[in-house]
């Protein structure tokens, strides 16, 4: 379980690196964190209180509802803790990525999971 949340972690880290570098921008650690922090903290703490068979393959409910989450209180934080603004483009390239990453990895493992089941 852990090993699944740290993957879904560190694509949300991804998701900060392409956003930084499709702007042509930095990819010092500090300017990852400034873009991956604020989308970390939301789908941290609502992974915590979420039973961990759940958490891992599960795309409905729990996983739109981490995805939808991050992609709502992601931009509100980054706004709060860095003053940044998020343009409704942003968010909608959010809200796609995000998808693509937290429900596709969701989506990969649950076939892998019924596949080695199977054999």
């Amino acid at each position: 379980m852990v090993g699944l949340l740290a993957i879904d972690a560190v694509l949300i880290v991804i998701f900060a690196m392409i956003g930084i570098s499709s702007h042509d921008g930095n990819l010092d650690p500090t300017s990852i964190a400034r873009v991956a922090i604020p989308f970390l903290i939301p789908y941290l703490i609502l992974a915590a209180g979420i039973k961990p068979t759940r958490l891992i393959h599960n795309i409905f409910p729990m996983g739109v509802i981490l995805w939808l989450s991050t992609v709502i209180l992601g931009p509100i934080l980054r706004a709060a803790l860095f003053n940044d603004t998020s343009a409704l483009a942003f968010i909608l390239v959010t809200a796609g990525v995000l998808a693509l990453l937290l429900i596709g990895r969701r989506i990969i493992s649950t076939l892998v999971t019924r596949r080695k089941q199977t054999t």
